[in-house]
């Protein structure tokens, strides 16, 4: 991902991200390691999950890991919901028909949905209630927000492959 572009041009883009669409954004290698080091939290939600060994692995983890895979085969956009039930937008970055990473983000409800706040706490150890009042704090996300950020992210990584004279 940094030969396509510098750390500090991926780090720039997850905060216009973030700033547009109030989402956490997601810049990863194609071992699923964090590209920039940084981390913007759409929620309070997200990061008292990740901050727990059970959250951080049987959700984000299992969703990351799941929707690259889906990405790479598809070879498109993947939008779906973690197991917490929150959104996930997975662009995969394909360079000559090779996965070298993926872009994206998560963190809000789809209008429709409702944050598995037992599952959260089973995995997290987090207590339950404590969960439900982070869940309230989650922000919703309509379904043409959701597609509006996929959009963002496809744009950036085609100008991001154009400006190098990359093909897909």
């Amino acid at each position: 991902m940094t030969d396509l572009m510098p750390r500090e041009d991926w780090a720039a883009l997850e905060r216009e991200f973030h700033e547009r669409f109030g989402m956490n954004p997601r810049v990863y290698d194609e071992a699923g390691a964090g590209v920039t080091g940084g981390r913007l939290w759409s929620n309070p939600l997200c990061p008292a999950l990740r901050a727990t060994p059970g959250g951080a692995g049987a959700v984000c983890s299992v969703a990351n890991a799941a929707l690259t895979a889906q990405a790479a085969r598809e070879g498109g956009t993947v939008i779906d919901v973690c197991d917490a039930g929150l959104a996930v937008i997975t662009v995969p970055v394909i360079v000559d028909g090779a996965l070298i990473g993926i872009v994206g983000g998560c963190g809000r409800l789809p209008e429709d949905g409702e944050v598995e706040s037992f599952l959260v706490s089973k995995a997290s150890g987090l207590d339950e209630g404590e969960v439900e009042g982070l869940a309230a704090r989650v922000p919703a996300v309509s379904q043409a927000e959701v597609e509006s950020a996929a959009a963002f992210w496809e744009a950036k990584v085609a100008e991001a492959l154009a400006r190098k004279g990359l093909a897909r």
